[in-house]
């Protein structure tokens, strides 16, 4: 670290995104070429919701079978706008930050880093400050995140400035890198996140509320072969973060009355009193912020509020644990949820169906009969 600090000086050049309503085509497009030889096609409604998700949280899951990408996505992405991406193999047995991080020797006065803990140092020198950086926390399940990533789980429900993790008891007595406050503790930099894929089998653990609540869950299918014709660009990107963050606030204030509206008719509909007295469940205020911060994005990239809302309940409340899998509850209160998600629907003017959480409804419900 304290070599960055000698060598990471001079900033990278960095390009203005593009406006987001251009941004998933070009993404699409920058994708698909990103990796030599390997097509990646991923749909334009995968990264609508992608996009928004950079939004809305630093820590997102990518779940789905093997083979749909979920590594790729990451590791393409960063290709793709010119960022910087870190592959983190977690390894089953992960109990503290130690092993995400590194430790401190107090005998060799010496601190052993992980590759994490240089990730999120270079992403916050001036050379790297303002382009994207990615760690991708493969097979992240292994271990439970609670446990190994819990001071990050922590400061991610802090402000922005606040947000600081803390590697050592003590201050060194010399040598400490500038960009750790009093010698001992890391930020952790807006301009980073953490992208962790999950298989589900039984090498893997589940994600409990605490993990699952904070992040952005996507459940990629298998990957479409490309129809239409997608031209190369004939130009590398270098993505800025300070450009790409601008246009996420400017969205969220151009729909702030819209999502206000959208709040009061859900926070009142029969759907929210029914979770409410039956099973217990509320939006609560993260599931509110989000919300505001999400929607936004995900419409100003071309996408429906419809997919959107019905993306957002579906992986925090139509899950296991939640609404569906429970052992306490039978297929006519899951009938009585069904009719009051569809009421909700309508009185909130979104189009279609919510497709996800009636997918997931549909499935307990057959599972229960």
């Amino acid at each position: 670290l304290t070599r960055m600090d000698l060598e990471f000086i001079k900033p990278v050049h960095t390009d203005p995104v593009p406006e987001l309503k251009h941004l998933v085509d070009d993404l699409q497009a920058r994708i698909l070429y990103a990796e030599p030889g390997k097509e990646l096609h991923f749909r334009k409604e995968e990264l609508q919701l992608f996009v928004g998700g950079l939004a809305m949280s630093q820590l997102h899951i990518f779940q789905g079978i093997s083979g749909t990408g979920k590594t790729s996505l990451a590791t393409a992405f960063a290709k793709a706008v010119g960022g910087e991406c870190t592959i983190v193999p977690v390894q089953a047995g992960w109990r503290d930050r130690a092993d995400l991080l590194g430790h401190f020797n107090a005998f060799e006065k010496r601190y052993y880093e992980r590759n994490t803990l240089q990730a999120l140092y270079r992403a916050q020198t001036e050379a790297d400050q303002d382009r994207l950086h990615i760690v991708l926390l493969d097979e992240m399940n292994l271990s439970r995140p609670e446990q190994y990533f819990a001071e990050f789980l922590s400061a991610m429900e802090l402000s922005e400035r606040d947000r600081w993790i803390n590697l050592m008891e003590s201050r060194p007595a010399h040598g400490a890198p500038i960009k750790l406050r009093n010698g001992r503790d890391i930020w952790l930099p807006p301009n980073l996140w953490f992208i962790g894929t999950a298989n589900h089998d039984e090498t893997t653990n589940g994600f409990a509320d605490k993990t699952h609540d904070r992040s952005f869950v996507l459940e990629l299918p298998k990957q479409d072969a490309v129809k239409e014709k997608i031209v190369k660009p004939q130009s590398r990107a270098s993505w800025s973060f300070e450009s790409l963050n601008w246009q996420f606030n400017k969205a969220r204030d151009n729909y702030k009355d819209q999502i206000a509206e959208l709040q009061t008719k859900i926070n009142q509909s029969s759907l929210t009193t029914l979770l409410s007295e039956t099973f217990r469940l509320g939006w609560g205020n993260r599931l509110e912020s989000q919300l505001q911060r999400f929607v936004p994005v995900v419409l100003e990239v071309g996408g429906s509020e419809a997919l959107a809302v019905d993306h957002l309940l579906a992986s925090r409340m139509f899950r296991d644990g939640k609404v569906i899998g429970r052992h306490d509850v039978n297929a006519d209160k899951l009938h009585q949820v069904e009719d009051a998600l569809r009421v909700m629907w309508e009185n909130c003017e979104l189009m279609g169906e919510p497709t996800r959480c009636l997918a997931a409804l549909k499935n307990d419900i057959e599972h229960l009969e």
